[in-house]
């Protein structure tokens, strides 16, 4: 059982290891393993994050023997786990996405004024670089169907992105949303993290 670590834009690996994230794994007794990849700007600016996630860590995980795979992505990392949920959910058991980027607020002022991702109708173009509008345009029918690979989000109330991250919180089941006092910084993503593993106990040991 793995947990492939996606960070943020402006984010070492290392800084998993730092905020407690493993530790937090150990100390619950977990069959966890974790893996913090280095997904850095480029690899979202070129398109090929999605790609390189799959050839250079899930495909060799899969060939070493892990058979359960969740991504967790803090900040622009979220971006990564959803947009691998897009187009490859076979591969997954799951996705936590802590804080993600999921648009501009012109394109969430338009999700919000329609009623939310339920009732949302995106453009019939979405050009390349409109970033939220082309995330929410298959994320909105996705979140409409049945979603066969549970996602969790959790994020800071006092975070930036609070009202977009509420949106999409209220087109999931409440018991994959975390929230906890904060903002955009790795104590509160940590805080989320331990949430996350006492509630659903990803792995975890036969007794």
């Amino acid at each position: 059982c793995l947990a492939v670590l996606l960070p943020g834009r402006l984010n070492a690996p290392e800084k998993f290891a730092e905020a407690g994230f493993a530790s937090a794994v150990a100390t619950r007794d977990l069959a966890l393993d974790l893996v913090a990849v280095d997904a850095h700007l480029g690899y979202y600016r070129d398109r090929s994050v999605v790609e390189r996630l799959r050839l250079d860590v899930v495909e060799p995980a899969r060939a070493a023997g892990y058979d359960t795979i969740w991504l967790v992505g803090s900040s622009l990392g979220g971006i990564g786990g959803l947009l691998y949920l897009k187009h490859y959910p076979e591969d997954l058991a799951g996705v936590f996405v802590l804080a993600p980027y999921l648009g501009p607020e012109e394109a969430i002022d338009e999700i919000a004024a329609a009623g939310g991702p339920a009732r949302w109708r995106p453009p019939n173009r979405v050009d390349d670089d409109d970033v939220g509008r082309e995330l929410w345009s298959w994320l909105a029918p996705w979140l409409a169907g049945e979603q066969k690979v549970p996602l969790h989000l959790g994020w800071g109330t006092a975070d930036s992105f609070d009202r977009s991250n509420r949106l999409l919180a209220s087109a999931l089941p409440p018991e994959r949303v975390y929230t906890h006092p904060g903002g955009h910084d790795w104590q509160v993503w940590e805080s989320l993290w331990e949430a996350f593993l006492d509630r659903v106990e990803p792995c975890r040991r036969q007794r």
